[in-house]
């Protein structure tokens, strides 16, 4: 890793070969996150890619980077955070819709958002307004 986390300070860069990018993000949103990892454990940095110069405070891109090796840990952390705020028929349900595939040839659909199931042809699921075409 080119940096340990840091609330203050600038970011490093990064080779993009011996790291694995977890988020994208703001620069306050990634060093929180990078503390979440942190306290689990798990090394991690805040950097810029290479290459991406800032043409004011807002422009590069930061990301939130791991060894390759702690990638799928630092994905399970924060999914058990996102899982955290959910009841369990909301995760069964994201997670089914998570796997459906919107055939518009079918004569219906399952909407991805609301699992709402209706016949082909409208462009926007008749329950949620998602748009599907």
């Amino acid at each position: 890793m080119s940096q340990a986390c840091s609330t203050s300070g600038g970011d490093a860069t990064f080779d993009d070969s011996k790291v694995a990018v977890v988020l994208r993000g703001n620069l306050g949103d990634l060093h929180r996150a990078c503390e979440r990892l942190e306290a689990h454990g798990i090394e991690a940095a805040v950097v810029s890619a290479p290459g991406e110069s800032a043409a004011g405070c807002c422009s590069t891109n930061v990301y939130l980077v791991v060894s390759p090796i702690d990638a799928a840990a630092a994905l399970a952390v924060f999914d058990s955070d996102w899982r955290r705020g959910l009841t369990p028929d909301q995760i069964l349900a994201l997670e089914a819709s998570a796997s459906l595939v919107v055939d518009p040839d079918a004569a219906e659909t399952t909407c991805p958002a609301c699992l709402t199931t209706f016949a082909t042809g409208p462009v926007d699921c008749p329950d949620c307004g998602l748009a599907i075409g």
